[in-house]
């Protein structure tokens, strides 16, 4: 139904991600000692799009009955494997909560997932979608939409590659991006800004800092 009905159209990034990495690896024992789980990347990218969404908020919106309903709430579902498929629970706004939060419910909505005891209230009320296929080896793919939304981030795999700066070669973490829009609600322009400020935001440390504070 989701292809059949809208207009979808995925663009792809491929960006140097070693600003994630490092934070990371600083916050990992930090979040581990205080809170007891370990710190995945799941959650961090949540904060990010959450972070990014408040710009865009035509791409935080649903369409039902060919009427756009922009939506004050920032709520972001994350695909979650199980033995018969995929069930995307949804983190309630991602926005307001500090990444601590965002990691505990992370933990808690995936082990519900995985016993088969999601709820209705769970899974509902989505207004953005991330699924990865990173810890698959997936490099890239063209992920769909989660209805009634308009919009899915696809995340590949962390890997380190060669790359060209100011003429030399270094070595760099790279992951490609990649996200489905709903042309019908979103143009091309837009759908690339929002990619770009995504990018933006990896890139600026400082501000990365800020938004993945667990103080």
């Amino acid at each position: 139904e989701s292809l059949r009905t809208m207009a979808q159209v995925t663009i792809c990034r491929e960006e140097v991600v070693d600003n994630i990495v490092k934070i990371r690896d600083e916050l990992l024992p930090l979040v581990e000692k205080e809170v007891g789980i370990r710190l995945t990347y799941t959650p961090i990218l949540i904060k990010l799009v959450a972070e990014v969404l408040k710009e865009f908020p035509i791409i935080n919106s649903t369409l039902e009955d060919n009427t756009i309903k922009v939506i004050d709430e920032i709520n972001i579902g994350f695909a979650v494997a199980i033995d018969h498929g995929l069930v995307v629970p949804v983190v309630k706004e991602a926005d307001k909560k500090s990444l601590k939060e965002v990691v505990i419910t992370c933990n808690e909505l995936t082990r519900k997932a995985r016993e088969g005891k999601l709820s209705i209230e769970d899974v509902s009320g989505g207004t953005f979608t991330i699924t990865n296929l990173g810890m698959y080896g997936i490099d890239a793919f063209t992920p769909i939409i989660n209805p009634p939304q308009v919009a899915i981030l696809g995340v590949g795999r962390f890997v380190q590659k060669p790359i060209v700066e100011e003429g030399r070669i270094n070595i760099a973490t790279l992951c490609t991006f990649s996200l489905t829009f709903d042309h019908r609600v979103i143009d091309g322009h837009t759908a690339a800004q929002f990619l770009d400020k995504f990018i933006s935001l990896i890139k600026d440390e400082s501000r990365l800092r800020a938004v993945l504070s667990v103080k």
